[in-house]
């Protein structure tokens, strides 16, 4: 944000890519068509130039899927300055000239709003501001709009920055941190978090065409803090330890995944920006890319597993798929098709699985329809659905299945299978299916190069084997999709009590609520049993200033919130 300290980065921005594509998600033509368009501040301008949203666009399965941030991404821009004249013409002329992207990613509103906290002032102080920044904001979102009227504009937070342990000589976020008063993060972090509650309870972030994606300590929760602060607790955490959102506020981001080598105070390195883009997808923009397919569902993870070449099996745990010295082994998937209607027709599919650890790399340069293969068959290898050594060399129906996309590579990276119209046909039949997948390590492949992938059993089934498909017929029995309207509680932030609008699903079921803080403990626990009351009450005067999660559920169904304690 400090265009003194930038300005020379600019001209990284400046490049284009080629040409757009009529390429679609499943279509196996190999091109790839730019949807996605990064607009706004530095944050915007830093995930393009370290080219961030891309490869989180890989990691996720879709490399033939990019973004564009060429003149849309600069450095200090506050939300005054876009929507002014001759600067909102920019984006307008983009927006015209992209006619492939129906996604807006913008980052806006930390200069405009953030650097105006001071630590001896209330937070409320800051509303002025953000009004004034949602009223410039809405010109943006109105401009791009008015131009492409089904685009889908998210309005992305900005996630924990760091300042004492990124502080050097002359470093110039120095001033800035005198200014907050050298502040704790204990202190800036429920600032931020307060900014980003008031934008995501703005009515506009709320419509069918925007939306809010919270992003903060999302960096905290992929990173983990491996050495110890320099603030209290003065203790290190693993990653995937604290919750999302919000982390824990009395850390900032790990300096590891800070700018310039871990001296920048407010942005992040290549590694930091991919975490935040990744969220932006599994929040939202993996099912937007994916909303031509009407139904998907996971595998059978009872029944995933590996066999090897000398005949040693594995199932229902890690699927592997590799070599170690002599031994390859070929991981089995299996979906179970059988609640598919007679009659169904499957216009298209795809397949994704999510790599979860391994050794070793593949030929380098190699395409990866040529490193992968994929077979399918009908019912299942060898005489059961479990597991067997003849499952290693059982014949398959379809010896290739479709187009393979994606990287062997790397963890939580995605192999996504993009189906052939015959396989497509043969699943709608409504059979079992398994999947085989093996390595073809060619003639220089070495001897140790294995990769372990998730089943389906794993509780976060956007890392589970999935069958996404378009189908002319959604089967009634598949996986139950959440429908329970999201909470709404206020007010937030609230020094005392708090109102729930308890909704009409939870009424009839009766439901536990609870109260965690940043940690994961426990504050406050309580039962709503079945009732006709549209708002429960909760006091809360007696918990300490910070930032809290509500959760409440029937058992089935779980909706949360975050609450924010102000005194």
């Amino acid at each position: 944000m400090k265009p003194q300290f930038y300005t020379f980065l600019l001209i990284a921005a400046c490049w284009l890519l080629p040409q757009n594509s009529n390429a679609d998600i499943g279509d196996c033509s190999g091109e790839y068509k730019t949807r996605v368009m990064l607009v706004g501040d530095s944050w915007a301008h830093f995930t393009w130039i370290y080219q961030a949203f891309g490869e989180a666009l890989k990691q996720n399965g879709f490399p033939d899927i990019k973004d564009d941030a060429n003149q849309t991404a600069l450095i200090s821009m506050q939300a005054e300055t876009w929507a002014s004249d001759g600067w909102i013409d920019i984006i307008k002329r983009r927006v015209r000239q992209k006619t492939d992207v129906d996604v807006y990613v913008v980052y806006i509103g930390g200069n405009d709003v953030m650097w105006k906290w001071r630590r001896d002032k209330p937070m409320s102080d800051l509303l002025p501001y953000t009004d004034e920044m949602l009223k410039y904001t809405d010109v943006i979102i109105d401009e791009i709009l008015n131009i492409n009227p089904d685009a889908q504009i998210l309005i992305a937070s900005y996630d924990y920055p760091n300042f004492a342990e990124t502080m050097f000589e002359d470093n110039p976020y120095y001033s800035q941190w005198v200014k907050f008063g050298f502040a704790p993060p204990v202190e800036v972090n429920p600032a931020l978090i307060y900014f980003e509650e008031y934008r995501a309870n703005y009515p506009r972030y709320n419509t069918p065409n925007v939306h809010h994606i919270n992003n903060i300590g999302v960096a905290q929760y992929y990173y983990g803090y491996p050495t110890p602060s320099i603030f209290e607790p003065f203790t290190t955490f693993p990653p995937r330890s604290v919750p999302l959102p919000n982390g824990d506020i009395r850390f900032p981001t790990h300096p590891n995944v800070m700018g310039l080598a871990g001296n920048d105070a407010y942005h992040f390195d290549a590694l930091g920006y991919r975490y935040v883009s990744h969220n932006i997808i599994k929040t939202f923009l993996n099912d937007h890319l994916l909303q031509d397919y009407n139904y998907h569902f996971n595998s059978t993870g009872s029944l995933d597993g590996w066999v090897s070449s000398a005949g040693a099996v594995e199932q229902g745990g890690d699927v592997r798929i590799g070599k170690i010295n002599d031994q390859e082994y070929a991981g089995v998937f299996t979906f179970n098709t059988d609640h598919f209607a007679e009659g169904t027709t499957i216009e298209k599919g795809s397949l994704f699985f999510t790599r979860k650890n391994g050794v070793g790399v593949l030929r380098s340069g190699a395409n990866i329809n040529d490193e992968v293969v994929v077979e399918m068959k009908i019912g299942s290898f060898g005489n059961s659905s479990k597991m067997e050594k003849e499952d290693y060399n059982d014949a398959a129906d379809f010896t290739s299945v479709g187009c393979i996309l994606g990287s062997t590579n790397t963890n939580e990276y995605k192999l996504r299978v993009d189906l052939n119209p015959e396989v497509l046909s043969a699943i709608a039949e409504g059979k079992q299916v398994q999947f085989r997948v093996k390595v073809n390590f060619g003639p220089n492949g070495g001897n140790l190069a294995y990769f372990d992938y998730y089943n389906g059993s794993l509780e976060d089934k956007y890392y589970a084997p999935t069958m996404y498909l378009k189908m002319s017929e959604v089967p009634v029995v598949g996986i139950r999709e959440n429908k329970i309207p999201k909470l709404t509680i206020y007010p937030n932030p609230t020094s005392d009590h708090l109102n729930i609008d308890i909704p009409v699903e939870f009424r009839k079921a009766g439901v536990t609520a609870t109260i965690t803080n940043t940690i994961g403990s426990v504050v406050k626990s309580w039962t709503i049993g079945q009732t006709n009351n549209v708002r429960e009450q909760v006091q809360l005067g007696d918990l300490p200033v910070g930032v809290y999660s509500l959760s409440m559920t029937d058992g089935n169904n779980i909706q949360s919130g975050n609450i924010v304690i102000q005194k």
